[in-house]
């Protein structure tokens, strides 16, 4: 990595910590039952990123960045909310050196004043649960809902440069107690 990339990585890092001091992470043991669950469903997502899919990113990245004006070895910034960042910290232990993890309202703030909109220093993956949008919530009707349970859509991507990304949303149920996968994939796009 270039010395530009290298420090904007290292500001982003600085930020972060800055960002934790006003809003630390949550230990697992404080998270809800339903955090939990999806802490387990992200951390599982997350680990299959970092041992397939993201590699082999990657390396089309890397392919790609001769075309480009890309480093070819990316920072990884992942998002996601809380449920999330208490997996990555667990998965990553005691950091890593080319892995950053943050809220994406964080993350969003940060390239306000730091840019990298054509992916030059780095791709971004996130994984985080969301209420349902108005056009997911009409492919429902063939999962109906008991009383108490409520969707939840897993939304989870990566943007490895301009027009080269990739992103799925899966549907769940919360029944109270655990997590159901209705539908994988149920919204899907590829740029």
């Amino acid at each position: 990595m270039k010395e530009e990339g290298q420090n904007w990585f290292n500001d982003l890092r600085e930020f972060i910590t800055d960002c934790r001091k006003k809003k630390p992470i949550n230990d697992w043991d404080n998270l809800s039952v339903e955090a939990d669950s999806q802490s387990r469903i992200i951390g599982g997502c997350f680990v299959d990123w970092l041992e397939k899919h993201g590699p082999s990113l990657l390396k089309e990245r890397a392919f790609l960045a001769k075309l480009n004006n890309w480093e070819k070895d990316p920072f990884i910034v992942f998002t996601s909310d809380e449920p999330g960042l208490v997996v990555a910290s667990e998965i990553l232990e005691e950091g890593s050196d080319s892995i950053a993890c943050l809220y994406p309202d964080e993350f969003t703030f940060w390239l306000k004043k730091h840019p990298d909109p054509e992916y030059r220093w780095h791709i971004h993956t996130w994984s985080y649960f969301l209420p349902l949008d108005k056009e997911t919530k009409k492919k429902t009707k063939t999962f109906p809902l008991a009383a108490g349970e409520s969707y939840l859509l897993h939304r989870e991507g990566t943007m490895c440069g301009e027009l080269f990304g990739r992103g799925y949303d899966h549907l769940w149920k919360w029944n109270g107690e655990e997590l159901v996968l209705l539908e994988e994939s149920i919204n899907q796009w590829v740029s």
